[in-house]
């Protein structure tokens, strides 16, 4: 009889062990922790100023519901791998480049393609943020065909021309190996006669000191962020487009949809400190490397008109390709055209709107919330 009352009272444990654990798993507000995954180093801007106060204000916010655990440098998952990651529920969410997967993300790698318009960070993030959320009914397509939920993109400042060897007009690129990130990049340099190397920019170190690249393109602040002035003596300050193909943070559809309303409405509250937060870093950094440049042995090197007129010459004509990249990954001609306006159009918008309260990042956030995320419905927003 003993034994039957302690089999009993095990079975009644386990049952309820097991309804626990379905219950946390099902329910967001039981969960003590998430995961997101951000492949770049803990200095980099899009951790300094976008993860770290994102993650500290939701928390806060919450009052410890929602506590975002993060996993940094490829710990966990790396560039290529956050994608399938969130989609098979690896982890809640993270960085995620979309124009690393052009087959998945057809209308959104479309940005990649537009690396040439919109240098200013803070209006290209506001600028692609809106596109997507608000306007791009095959974007929202797209990603919910891979359990993604696009949450905000953010964008770098100038992409410059870091080398082993001076570059002094463009001439000098010919036949130089150069790290890139697709699009409208690879398209110049290999007018230029030089090679485009598709690797992320956490391998710049690497290549550059074995010598299997001769130069990369990132913005100055990197040089500091991946310690490339050991290894880039020369910067060619060429303002050559900047990155905003991505989602600096996007999260599992499962996730979203196990959070309640009231929840997934303050991570709306809190989503534009994670699109122009890292913008605001990459500025603040930009600045304080330029000046720190010299001591650490890096020469910087003023552009020729001739290479500034060089690029523009090549915009000019690589605008039809802008189309073509998009029909060649499937998607219509309508729909890249509609793309590219109604960013083209936002850029102007959101130039208007922060002129005079760049120094105040709460103020940028109050309208980048009001003008995308109060918009979207948490009620409805990212449902299956």
């Amino acid at each position: 009889m003993n034994n039957i009352k302690k089999n009993i009272r095990l079975a009644l444990m386990s049952t309820a062990i097991a309804a626990g654990m379905a219950v946390a798993a099902g329910g967001a507000a039981f969960a003590a922790e998430y995961k997101l995954n951000s492949w770049l180093g803990p200095t980099h801007p899009l951790n300094t100023g976008g993860y770290v106060p994102f993650i500290d204000a939701v928390k806060k916010d919450s009052n410890g519901e929602i506590d975002f655990k993060l996993f940094l440098g490829g710990s966990l998952l790396d560039s290529r791998g956050t994608l399938p990651g969130i989609r098979d529920n690896v982890v809640e969410g993270g960085f995620v480049v979309l124009s690393f997967h052009p087959a998945e993300f057809p209308a959104m790698t479309t940005f990649s393609d537009l690396s040439m318009v919109g240098t200013d960070s803070l209006t290209a993030a506001a600028a692609v943020t809106e596109t997507i959320l608000l306007h791009c009914k095959p974007c929202e397509t797209e990603a919910k065909a891979q359990n993604f939920l696009f949450f905000g993109a953010y964008a770098t400042t100038a992409y410059n021309i870091m080398s082993v060897k001076a570059v002094n007009s463009l001439e000098d690129m010919r036949g130089k190996k150069v790290r890139s990130f697709g699009g409208a990049i690879d398209r110049w340099l290999s007018s230029l006669g030089a090679v485009a190397v598709n690797v992320d920019a956490t391998h710049a170190y690497d290549g550059l000191s074995k010598n299997t690249l001769d130069a990369v393109m990132l913005p100055v602040a990197d040089l500091s962020a991946y310690n490339l002035w050991d290894v880039a003596p020369y910067v060619t300050l060429l303002n050559v487009g900047s990155f905003k193909a991505d989602s600096g943070v996007g999260f599992s559809r499962d996730f979203w949809n196990g959070l309640t309303t009231d929840q997934r409405a303050l991570l709306l509250k809190n989503a534009p400190m994670m699109a122009l937060g890292p913008g605001l870093d990459y500025i603040k950094n930009d600045i304080r490397v330029v000046g720190e440049a010299g001591g650490k042995g890096v020469t910087l090197i003023q552009p020729s008109d001739e290479m500034k007129k060089g690029l523009a010459d090549f915009f000019e004509k690589d605008k039809t390709a802008i189309v073509e990249a998009g029909g060649k990954r499937g998607l219509s001609a309508e729909d890249t055209s509609a793309i590219v306006a109604t960013y083209v159009d936002l850029l102007g918008k959101y130039e208007k709107l922060f002129e005079g309260k760049r120094e105040n990042p709460q103020a940028l956030y109050d309208i980048l919330y009001q003008e995308v995320y109060s918009k979207l419905d948490p009620a409805t927003f990212g449902a299956k």
